[in-house]
């Protein structure tokens, strides 16, 4: 089961992409999931009001449930 996870604005700042992704991917196990993430961090840009980010699962609705997925809310906390 996923759990909720945050990540510092600084921290997202600091790391190079490859291991942003690696500390995301740890988190989601999916890589769909983990750019799907990502995606959602590049949209809010490098805004200095943001303290974290805190992302949250929600078991996807599919027809056949063959792998569990996710989709994840991301939202930027100032």
């Amino acid at each position: 089961m996923a759990t909720s996870f945050s990540i510092t604005r600084s921290r997202c700042s600091d790391l190079t992409e490859p291991h942003l992704r690696n500390e995301i991917h740890s988190h989601t196990g999916s890589e769909a999931e983990t750019s799907s993430i990502l995606r959602s961090l590049e949209r809010f840009g490098q805004d200095k009001s943001i303290r974290y980010y805190e992302m949250t699962p929600t078991p996807a609705r599919r027809v056949y449930h063959t792998v569990p997925t996710f989709t994840w809310s991301v939202r930027a906390v100032r």
